[in-house]
């Protein structure tokens, strides 16, 4: 072709190409279904006694959700189902945790799960939602989507 330009493809507009395969648009219409939810949401738990919102933790490798102790006492979390023994993250050595029923909301949908209870007061977040969630519940998770925290120090100029 003169002036060293290339003709449409296939049918479509010069300077038009496919942004994606066909197999990865047909993939990825089978997420509709999946709703995205962010590291952090916003969720509800609700107890015998009463409910509390908080901004919760979406942790994709922790295995079960954990609660404050303090919160699970105020909105009446319970009563303890089980114990158990699990390594956290930020420990050497395995503690035994009480799990207790525990009625979470997040994004519009209800689940209820054993949480494990622990102190969580110094933590940033109170509720940790774990995979016993997240593996049914049809959300994907996306890291960037959703509450972002600011550096509350600004640098110095």
């Amino acid at each position: 072709m003169a002036g060293g330009g290339s003709a449409p493809r296939k049918g479509r507009p010069f300077g038009v190409r496919r942004v994606m395969s066909r197999k990865r648009a047909k993939r990825l219409g089978k997420l509709k279904s999946h709703r995205i939810i962010g590291a952090v949401e916003r969720v509800t738990i609700r107890g015998r006694t009463g409910k509390a919102k908080v901004l919760a933790r979406i942790d994709t490798g922790a295995a079960r959700t954990t609660v404050d102790t303090d919160l699970a006492a105020r909105v009446g979390l319970g009563p303890v189902l089980d114990t158990v023994r699990i390594r956290a993250a930020i420990s050497e050595h395995p503690e035994t945790r009480a799990l207790v029923d525990a009625d979470i909301i997040i994004a519009g949908k209800a689940f209820d799960v054993p949480a494990a209870i622990t102190d969580r007061k110094d933590m940033r977040y109170h509720v940790i939602v774990g995979m016993d969630i997240l593996r049914d519940a049809g959300f994907l998770v996306d890291p960037g989507k959703g509450r972002v925290t600011r550096n509350r120090h600004r640098p110095e100029r």
